[in-house]
């Protein structure tokens, strides 16, 4: 049985971790999870989903990358473990829709920062963070370091990697690095709503916007500047941009009818 699965919820696909008890990542997990992420790429590029919810089943996210996974690993052993571990959390942040994860319970190591390749992340108010690699004598492998620093500078993620300590979901809110805080049973209805609103707006021109986002994050406004043009000028290509416009322009309240066209 697959440790990582993917459905359509509507125009949204949910990828679901589920290997219980704590969802830990072994060979068998991140193998899932890669087979996963590329499933909703291919719906994705198919034109079945226009946004994705990453979200696990038990009573925790995950609890990290199974200990056994580092026993015995040579450097270079070591060095393709933690490049495959980023590849998964690259596949995610390459997806060019809205993406949105969503955190209950504890979350640790790669759980996290694979949280962090996607957009947006939601919690629960009673959920928990951490890059514990520091306890065992680890680095995060799978992109959390830097991607933690985009979202809550530098100092912060410096405390938050060196330390290894478990960090409470409203810390994490007043960082900046999660969007919403949500009482956890409410959570998962509220996060579907909310990717479901996503997956109905104009997918071409949320791409683009994602492409502008991520290079000014990556690289300062003046890149983001330079794909400005081209990024935004290749949405006057779609068939939502004109039926946007038809339903500005029409009398009354109506909302546009996007497709992802």
């Amino acid at each position: 049985m697959s440790k990582a699965t993917v459905t359509l919820d509507g125009e949204v696909a949910e990828l679901v971790i589920n290997g219980p008890p704590l969802n830990l990542f072994d060979a068998g997990m991140i193998t899932d999870v890669e087979s996963a992420i590329a499933e909703v790429g291919t719906h994705v590029r198919e034109h079945r989903a226009r946004a994705m919810l990453l979200r696990a089943e038990g009573k925790v996210f995950c609890a990290g990358v199974d200990v056994h996974e580092f026993e015995g690993l040579s450097t270079a052993e070591g060095s393709r473990l933690m490049a495959r571990f980023l590849s998964a959390a690259q596949g995610l942040e390459a997806l060019p829709v809205p993406t949105v994860a969503v955190v209950h319970g504890l979350n640790l190591t790669i759980g996290m920062e694979l949280s962090l390749a996607c957009d947006m992340i939601w919690a629960a108010t009673d959920a928990s963070f951490g890059l514990v690699e520091a306890t065992v004598g680890l680095t995060p492998g799978a992109g959390g370091t830097q991607r933690l620093v985009a979202r809550a500078g530098y100092a912060r993620a410096a405390e938050f990697v060196m330390t290894g300590d478990v960090y409470a979901a409203s810390v994490m809110h007043e960082w900046g690095v999660l969007n919403r805080l949500v009482p956890a049973a409410e959570l998962l209805a509220q996060a579907r709503a909310f990717a479901a609103r996503l997956a109905a707006g104009p997918t071409a021109a949320l791409s683009a916007a994602k492409t502008i986002l991520q290079a000014a994050r990556d690289h300062g406004v003046a890149a983001a500047d330079a794909i400005t043009p081209r990024a935004a000028g290749a949405v006057f290509a779609t068939d939502d941009l004109p039926a946007g416009l038809a339903s500005l322009l029409r009398s009354g309240p109506r909302k546009a009818v996007f497709t992802g066209r």
